[in-house]
């Protein structure tokens, strides 16, 4: 959004204070009295227990160790309850420079959006054995409208544990809407940071094909955890067809064709109060071309991705995530040939780096480095307004977070969880160009609330 940006004067300290305190009660206002997410009220912990902070979706070892297991793991005091859950997110985005268009009723700048999410969540144990995690979203800003409301991540479980000899494992069969969700690390593309973003601007104009198959497909996944070390997944997904995208999405997707191959790879270890996990994850997927004849496009995915994590009982922790992925893009001749890209074939390349420290499990802080570059693609990414060379989706930046979740640590009221955060976005490059990069940063105030 570089090249389609204008000046905008910066708001006044009195209209910062009133946006605030406009997202503020939002956010509290959409949370009702006397209920608590569904996973703690089954286990009986509190939320600390799985999640950094209080709050997810970064996962603790329990946390881990529990979506392993199927989401079956009970202990809480209620034996019938209902698993539902839900959460509401409010927001204001203000970026350095207007940016164009406009969608779904947004203003050029400082925008409020009262339901920036909405989700509400089937989320358990059914069986021994078998558990689910169902999300179905509102989200005011998605264009079209029509697309507002759809089914989200959903990823139903069967696990169980085995012994051979002296080798002890958990082997499970996920069933799931988007490649990686199954995954239980916080550095694949399903559950990265950032977890919220300003609906405005995305974080990056280009991202590789896994990351956008989210609930375009249906696959089934088979995965083990060897001693508590070696992590194997493997599996197949599919395009839903139109109908079922309509039904459940309500807007258009990629025609994913046939069968596409996923696959998960990791060691992960432990060392006193920290933890650590090093892997490979990958997919190769299939996108029909358009044009009626059957034929192709198709895109490799291999990244290497790396955790550390320390967490010193309920006083700190540190964590750090690091992603970094490849993909070839292949192009059939008929797609160059009809003008929706320029080359046969191109390169992305993917790294997202973050670092987060939490103070008692309320006081947070987050820094992210992320770097995208690829081949220069005329038709993909423009030109150049004065050589006219190709643009490229280079882009990096750095992303600051400040969050504050006052609740989460203890379970004897359990009324609301909350977070507000604030988070400021930076680019040094857009779209293979440092020139009016910076008309893009953002700055990102959030109140996500989960009942």
């Amino acid at each position: 959004m570089a090249d389609k940006i204008s000046n905008h004067r910066p708001l006044g300290m009195r209209q910062w204070v009133t946006a605030f305190a406009v997202v503020i009660v939002a956010g509290f206002a959409a949370t009702p009295a006397q209920a608590v997410p569904a996973f703690a009220r089954q286990t009986g912990q509190d939320c600390v227990a799985c999640h950094v902070g209080g709050f997810g979706p970064q996962l603790t070892p329990f946390g881990r160790a529990f979506k392993l297991g199927g989401y079956t793991l009970q202990g809480g005091s209620e034996k019938h309850h209902i698993p539902l859950s839900a959460m509401l997110v409010s927001s204001f985005t203000h970026t350095t420079a207007d940016q164009t268009p406009a969608f779904n009723g947004m203003h050029a700048n400082d925008n409020l959006v009262a339901l920036q999410q909405a989700s509400v969540f089937l989320a358990g144990r059914v069986t021994d054995h078998v558990g689910v995690l169902g999300q179905v979203t509102y989200a005011q800003t998605k264009s079209p409208a029509n697309t507002a409301f759809g089914w989200d991540n959903t990823d139903v479980r069967y696990a169980r544990n085995y012994q051979f000899g002296s080798t002890q494992g958990i082997f499970g069969v996920s069933v799931n809407n988007n490649p990686t969700v199954s995954d239980v690390w916080n550095t694949v593309p399903a559950w990265q940071f950032g977890f919220m973003t300003n609906p405005i601007i995305g974080a990056v104009p280009a991202s590789p094909k896994i990351a956008g198959l989210g609930q375009q497909v249906i696959g089934t996944t088979a995965y083990t955890l060897i001693d508590n070390h070696w992590y194997v997944e493997a599996g197949l997904y599919h395009g839903i067809s139109n109908w079922w995208n309509q039904q459940l999405k309500g807007g258009g997707a990629d025609a994913v064709s046939g069968y596409n191959p996923y696959w998960r790879i990791n060691y992960s270890g432990y060392s006193g109060e920290s933890n650590y996990e090093v892997g490979l994850v990958g997919m190769n997927t299939k996108v029909d071309d358009g044009l009626g004849v059957g034929a192709n496009n198709a895109y490799r995915d291999v990244g290497l991705d790396g955790s550390y994590q320390f967490i010193d009982g309920g006083q700190a922790s540190v964590t750090i995530n690091g992603l970094y992925m490849h993909e070839n893009q292949s192009y059939t001749s008929g797609y160059v040939a009809g003008g929706s890209v320029s080359n046969a074939s191109d390169t992305l390349n993917f790294m997202n780096i973050n670092a987060a420290y939490w103070y008692q499990n309320t006081y947070g802080a987050t820094a992210q480095f992320f770097n995208v570059t690829g081949s220069g693609d005329a038709t993909l990414y423009g030109t150049d307004p004065t050589s006219g060379a190709p643009l490229s989706p280079n882009t990096n930046g750095v992303v600051w977070e400040l969050d504050w979740n006052p609740f989460g640590k203890s379970w004897v009221n359990p009324e609301k969880n909350l977070r507000i955060g604030l988070q400021y976005t930076t680019y040094n490059k857009y779209q293979g160009s440092t020139s009016g990069a910076s008309g893009n940063n953002s700055l990102f105030l959030y109140v996500w609330t989960a009942i």
